[in-house]
């Protein structure tokens, strides 16, 4: 599956490297056949714009929290272009550049933000340098994410930072699922790869826990080994055999749900995101069985081929089974607010934790 939830014909099949503990497509592709992934088909920044702009909220505070005001910022995967207005709002007197290859129908220009459509060799002539550059959820759908930083420190201006934001390497979790991410990158996979990009790795950090499973390394276009930081403690082979066993849960997923809701006549899912898409995708069985989707927001919801109705709409009628489609670690506390509404919740969190 995509991580904009259409699913493609290619089996998931990954390697670890047992040098720094990142892992990859254990075959190659295409550059030609992942720039295609971001044709105008490709809507994840576009179909829920209520979740975008929290996101990019959040993202704005973090990043505002660990710099000092910026004068010109980059963007590349700009998507919306939410956080360059966060980031404007909180930095008035700064101008932004945004690149994203899928950049919406909706999004445009503005005063003090320029937003294109393109890749990080699309960076209009002229433009720059920038004393921050940002790269969220980027680094790991590139074919080389050397390359990718090399293209980055292009643009840099001296004593400037360049931010990378990424899904956590250093355990299993949902972005091994998404057919785009090239790369689950360890904190020190991505040293390795600013070095080989001349980057100095400054600092790194994980995500608040508002924002999740996430990641920030900061680099300088220094060249020196003063302030690097401590190096990852993660164990490759430990790594390697956590993320057989996390795909193996997936792997048998579609059972477990089958198992658990054999008895319901109507099957709703609570949830119509990225997780309702994974379910869709990797427990097809169960998914087939789904006769609507119920969420707070239905405005919010993805485009999964059910219909959808509100849970205000949906308490008014109680009794059925709802699969719960969220992310794993709120399972519970949504089967606790199902249940006390008379619902009957189907959870998994007991077989992926995460």
């Amino acid at each position: 599956m995509l991580s904009d939830g259409r699913v493609i014909p290619r089996a998931l099949a990954k390697m670890s490297c047992l040098t720094c503990g990142s892992t990859f497509h254990a075959s190659s592709t295409a550059e030609a056949d992942i720039r295609a992934i971001y044709d105008d088909g490709y809507t994840l920044a576009s179909t829920a714009p209520k979740s975008d702009a929290a996101r990019a909220r959040a993202y704005g505070d973090w990043i505002r929290t660990e710099f000092n005001p910026a004068k010109a910022v980059l963007e590349i995967g700009c998507g919306s272009g939410a956080l360059l207005s966060e980031l404007l709002r909180i930095w008035p007197d700064a101008h932004a550049c945004g690149l994203d290859p899928a950049l919406p129908a909706t999004a445009g220009s503005q005063q003090s933000i320029r937003l294109v459509r393109g890749f990080v060799d699309d960076v209009p002539s002229g433009a720059g340098p920038f004393d921050l550059i940002v790269a969220v959820n980027v680094i790991e759908h590139t074919i080389d994410p050397s390359a990718f930083l090399r293209s980055l420190r292009d643009h840099l201006a001296p004593n400037g930072r360049i931010v990378i934001i990424c899904p956590e390497g250093h355990s299993p979790n949902v972005e091994l699922l998404f057919f785009d991410h090239l790369y689950s990158l360890t904190r020190e996979g991505l040293r390795i790869c600013g070095r080989r990009a001349g980057l100095q790795a400054e600092r790194q950090m994980s995500a608040p826990s508002n924002i999740g499973d996430f990641q920030m390394l900061v680099f300088t276009g220094q060249t020196d080994d003063r302030d690097t930081p401590p190096a990852d403690d993660t164990d490759p082979a430990r790594l390697r055999s956590e993320r057989r066993s996390y795909l193996e849960s997936w792997r048998m997923l579609d059972q477990f749900l089958l198992e658990r809701s054999r008895s319901a006549v109507d099957l709703l899912s609570f949830g119509a995101g990225q997780t309702a898409a994974l379910l869709r995708a990797y427990a097809p069985q169960t998914w087939a069985r789904v006769a609507s989707l119920v969420l707070d927001d239905p405005t919010e919801a993805w485009n999964l081929g059910r219909p959808v109705a509100s849970y205000r709409d949906a308490v008014q009628n109680p009794g059925g089974t709802a699969l719960i489609a969220t992310t794993p670690h709120v399972q519970q506390a949504v089967a606790k607010r199902l249940k006390r509404d008379g619902f009957h919740p189907v959870t998994w969190n007991e077989l992926i934790p995460r």
